[in-house]
């Protein structure tokens, strides 16, 4: 045999014995065992292996971070564009019309109503409540009367009511003083000439306005309730004034 072979033989039998003796002493606690392979950390090098890294340990931090934005940007989109309306107006018969007709309902009261938020701008909303009293859609039914009962309630917006005559008497009796001011106020023909619709044609006859009380009734100590009063009733006028 070489010496070179005998050296070798050697070398690896020193390694073993070296081995052996520290294997000894990690088992009698003199000596530290050395991380397992899996926690040896593995330094990313390069851009590619960063990311990777970087994706592996925070890509549900990222997703998470991201649909928060995505649905953060669009409510502030909705919120910066909402239409701010000046004026409510609930309209309640037991005739059901279509947003189209009470959409031209809206652009007739609009002539009436002023800039009461200061955008520079006149919006009004029409609450449409109307349902047809014989329908046999009770759902439907159901959903406009909770709707409205929602409005009369609480919506301090909503003071003005346009009703048919039988809505009008349903109104009236939910309480021992009637919710209303005065007397309903009917529309004129001029009313029906401005909303008719050239696919649906006029609305029913009879329609009439109401200004809702506000003194001694739930929505007194509601927050600018004075000045959707005041808007209200300049409205009402308007209207009693150039029919």
């Amino acid at each position: 045999m070489s010496d070179g072979n005998k050296n070798e033989i050697l070398e690896e039998q020193r390694k073993a014995r070296q081995e052996f003796l520290e294997l000894k002493k990690m088992q009698h606690g003199e000596m530290k065992a050395p991380p397992k392979p899996s926690e040896i950390a593995i330094v990313p090098k390069t851009p590619k292996e960063k990311w990777n890294n970087f994706w592996f340990q925070y890509k549900w931090h990222v997703i998470a971070i991201t649909a928060i934005t995505v649905v953060l940007a669009v409510l502030i989109t909705q919120c910066a564009t909402r239409t701010k309306y000046d004026l409510e107006v609930v309209y309640f018969t037991y005739t059901a019309v279509l947003d189209e007709q009470t959409q031209a309902v809206a652009d007739y009261i609009k002539q009436y109503a002023s800039d009461t938020n200061g955008d520079g701008e006149i919006n009004v909303q029409i609450i449409n409540c109307s349902y047809s009293n014989s329908s046999g859609d009770t759902q439907y039914r159901y959903t406009m009367m909770t709707k409205l009962q929602a409005l009369i309630a609480g919506d301090q917006n909503a003071l003005l009511y346009i009703t048919d005559s039988e809505s009008y008497k349903y109104l009236d009796g939910l309480s021992e003083d009637s919710i209303f001011e005065d007397e309903p106020y009917k529309f004129g023909e001029d009313f029906y000439t401005a909303t008719e619709s050239e696919n649906l044609g006029k609305l029913p006859e009879g329609l009439q306005i109401s200004c809702r009380r506000v003194s001694d009734t739930v929505l007194e100590d509601k927050k600018d309730v004075d000045a959707s009063y005041k808007a209200a009733k300049a409205v009402l006028d308007g209207i009693r004034n150039n029919q």
